[in-house]
């Protein structure tokens, strides 16, 4: 996107709808700190959590964000230098919500970058979110402070001094691209005495743009209200009530349910459990690549007469575990959009709760299928190579599936080639040839059996394929829908069929203090990051991946790898050498792994 006209820059919707596309919390966030705070690309890698300072001011809290002008700015010893060459910029409350949630989530240190990557890697992941935004393609941290500055000074007015000041921009001059030229009207009013003192003075868009941006923001607040309670919620129960609270302060109703209409969750005026079912009659859902919610007609009456009812599929990638159905006067584009980030949000949610509760229950429902379906990728290869795969684990990152996979009886590059190929695998490559069989990763984000039983809250325990036949086998949560599951599967690769289901208990080990500490102690991300390094064999000699390979893969940067790594390394060592009970737990890869690497065997 160019800038050299000003009808080039980014508009508000624009910059909203550009966030939205976001895919991942890392995504939103530098794109916020560009647009919404005025940091450069080079900025934003410096940012600490630790520069974050919050302010009081007339009973509201304001936050203040510490900028250097380089790394060595920060560790210089003389103040008068530090201090000529650090800036404060201001931070949004729904900006610093993030900051501090996304430092939290990603266990950075107070005193460890933010955003670990180059400055360069911060243009690219701008360009990665344009890319998915249509009309956005050529967006860049440039065209972001842009619409920083021309939203501060043409939309609310703040003064262009304190705009060059926040934003970093050596005079006021520098900012005169950004404001717009007075009409004859304009200069006549601001020289007329009888209009100045006859009408307020307007330092803003017309008031039906103050009322777009007063809802945006609510949107934005809610948004920020509704991450941080579903962080909070530990069963699904919970995930939908405070859904259905969180959305009832920007709207008439809210409902969770089943795709019939029967409510599950409600913050709605009694006797309007109808509602969802009428609206759903006749109502075809938005697909998986939908980026709004679907709205149906007026309720007819009632305490929500002439309302309209917008619905939004809570959805954790392919998965639908239910709708959200919300009831308002109105549904801008805005609202729609926010609905269905608040569907996919929730849906995320509630296979993250069915992942947590297997791991810690003692108990689960074991699923064993058999498929021959050629559209299973390893089926089809199996069957072409003629030869035996056997998946060694899996690993969730981002939006795919790491598989680490030995086969034997066939040349790696054949393997390589035919897997590559498949639609359903983004990358392929080996990790270590063993002359009569090899181990490779496979990058998985399309429609597979793994997949699927993981998105619904599963844990792969086996899967190997020969000859064209795949025995897959998957442990549940006993409040997972295990029928829901089969049936999912079925839809998608006919040729499968169940072959039994039973009830299991896992085994008490020697270890189980270190499991505990191992579930208790270390985040998602490293709990990912271990799991993968080890089925990667990073921790054999000599290794099987380096650190490098393993943070692309991963789709981190090696830094950011290393500390993962290092802090998951102590939490799980302080377990086995500090704890009296664990002393004597030497087996570690074999028992006390367990809840980390489920899939290997």
């Amino acid at each position: 996107m160019s800038a050299d006209s000003r009808d080039d820059y980014l508009t508000t919707a624009e910059f909203e709808r550009l966030r939205r596309r976001a895919e991942t919390y890392r995504e939103d966030l530098v794109v916020a700190l560009a647009g919404r705070v005025g940091l450069r690309a080079a900025e934003i890698p410096r940012i600490r959590p630790a520069d974050l300072r919050e302010r009081e001011r007339g009973g509201r809290s304001h936050f203040l964000l510490t900028v250097p002008e380089s790394d060595d700015v920060r560790e210089s010893g003389d103040p008068r230098e530090r201090d000529a060459d650090i800036r404060e910029a201001y931070v949004p409350r729904a900006v610093a919500h993030d900051l501090r949630k996304f430092a939290n989530a990603t266990d950075v240190g107070q005193r460890d970058p933010l955003v670990d990557v180059s400055p360069r890697r911060v243009q690219m992941l701008v360009g990665e979110v344009a890319d998915r935004t249509a009309d956005l393609r050529d967006v860049t941290c440039r065209d972001l402070r842009q619409h920083f500055a021309r939203r501060l000074l043409a939309e609310e007015g703040v003064p262009p001094r304190v705009v060059a000041a926040v934003g970093g921009w050596a005079s006021v001059q520098s900012l005169a691209p950004y404001l717009e030229d007075p009409t004859p009207a304009e200069v006549v009013d601001a020289f007329a005495d009888d209009a100045r003192s006859a009408a307020p003075r307007r330092t803003g868009p017309p008031r039906s743009d103050h009322r777009a941006d007063a809802r945006s923001d609510d949107l934005l607040a809610c948004a920020g209200e509704l991450g941080e309670a579903l962080a909070d919620a530990s069963t699904t129960e919970d995930a939908e009530r405070v859904a259905c609270e969180r959305l009832a302060d920007a709207y008439r109703a809210v409902w969770v349910c089943d795709e019939d209409g029967t409510v599950r969750a409600s913050a709605a005026p009694e006797g309007t459990d109808g509602v969802p079912a009428d609206a759903l009659r006749g109502t075809d859902l938005p697909d998986e690549s939908a980026s709004e919610a679907a709205t149906v007609d007026s309720v007819p009456g009632g305490p929500l007469a002439r309302c309209s009812v917008a619905v939004a599929p809570l959805r954790s990638s392919e998965t639908v575990h239910g709708l959200l159905c919300v009831a308002h006067d109105s549904f801008s584009s805005a609202d729609r959009t926010f609905l269905a980030d608040a569907g996919r949000r929730v849906g995320r949610t509630v296979t993250a709760i069915a992942r947590k509760q297997l791991l810690l229950a003692d108990t689960g429902v074991e699923l064993s299928l058999r498929t021959t379906d050629g559209g299973v990728f390893l089926v089809g290869a199996s069957a072409d190579l003629g030869c035996r795969f056997e998946l060694e684990g899996v690993v969730p990152v981002e939006d795919s599936l790491l598989y680490f996979v030995t086969a034997r009886g066939a040349a790696v590059g054949d393997v390589l080639e035919r897997v590559a190929d498949a639609d359903a695998v983004d990358d392929a490559r080996l990790i270590r040839d063993y002359g009569d069989g090899a181990l490779f990763e496979f990058a998985v984000s399309g429609e597979s059996v793994a997949p699927m039983l993981v998105e619904r809250g599963g844990t792969v325990r086996e899967l190997s394929a020969e000859g064209g036949v795949a025995d897959v086998s998957g442990v549940f949560s006993r409040r997972v829908d295990v029928r829901r599951v089969v049936e999912a599967v079925e839809s998608a690769f006919p040729e499968t069929d169940l072959r039994s289901k039973r009830d299991i208990e896992e085994p008490v080990r020697s270890a189980a203090t270190v499991q505990q500490t191992v579930r208790d102690r270390i985040t998602d991300r490293q709990r990912s990051v271990l799991r993968a390094a080890y089925l990667a064999g990073y921790f054999e000699w000599p290794r099987g991946s380096t650190a490098e390979e393993l943070a692309a893969s991963m789709g981190v940067s090696s830094p950011t790898l290393h500390n993962h790594l290092r802090k998951a390394q102590q939490k799980v060592l302080d377990a086995v050498f500090d704890d009296p009970d664990t002393r004597g737990a030497t087996e570690f890869s074999a028992g006390a792994t367990d809840g980390l690497d489920a899939g290997r065997h």
